[in-house]
């Protein structure tokens, strides 16, 4: 296994920092980065900056590829009309539930500060539950209004009937069949 990447090393805000420069240079300009590090007291290589800053460019394009999926969904929602049914909650879940697997597994892999680790599995369970309990209350309304809207069609439907001089055997025959009961 190599050795750890001394970027790892540097302390939070630095590497924050660092993160910046990166994104806003477009990931370019590493000897400069590891210049401006050098000028800060860390010694860390050019080549240590440059494989970091690989490994956040690939990541940083996954996450806003992940971005534009959600927009492009959330504008086929919109194109489509309200969104009833909840498609985007759980379309927007799977993405939030997918980078928040990617993160507990990117903190297993840290094998620095375990119990700064720790605490931020707890934050990602702890989100993860949000997402689900979210997705689920979407689903139950979802269902009773789809409900609510079987009852109010089933009493228009009835009152139409009856003005039209329908049995009432032929009226609840087709209120079952609105309301999905056998």
């Amino acid at each position: 296994m190599p050795p750890r990447n001394k970027v790892f090393d540097l302390p939070q805000d630095v590497r924050e920092q660092l993160n910046e420069r990166l994104v806003s240079s477009g990931f370019q300009g590493y000897e400069a980065l590891a210049g401006w590090l050098s000028e800060r007291g860390y010694n860390v290589s050019k080549s240590s900056v440059h494989r970091y800053g690989q490994d956040l460019q690939e990541e940083f394009e996954e996450a806003m590829g992940d971005v534009r999926k959600t927009t492009e969904l959330a504008r086929a929602m919109a194109s489509e009309g309200e969104d009833e049914s909840g498609h985007l909650i759980d379309a927007t879940a799977r993405i939030v539930q997918d980078q928040l697997l990617r993160i507990s597994i990117a903190m297993r892999k840290a094998e620095h500060e375990p119990d700064v680790a720790a605490k931020h599995l707890s934050s990602v369970t702890k989100a993860l539950a949000d997402i689900g309990r979210v997705s689920l209350s979407q689903k139950k309304w979802a269902k009773e209004l789809r409900v609510e809207v079987a009852k109010e069609a089933a009493a228009k439907a009835e009152t139409s009937m009856a003005t039209q001089g329908m049995s009432r055997e032929a009226i609840d025959s087709i209120k079952r069949d609105i309301l999905g009961i056998a």
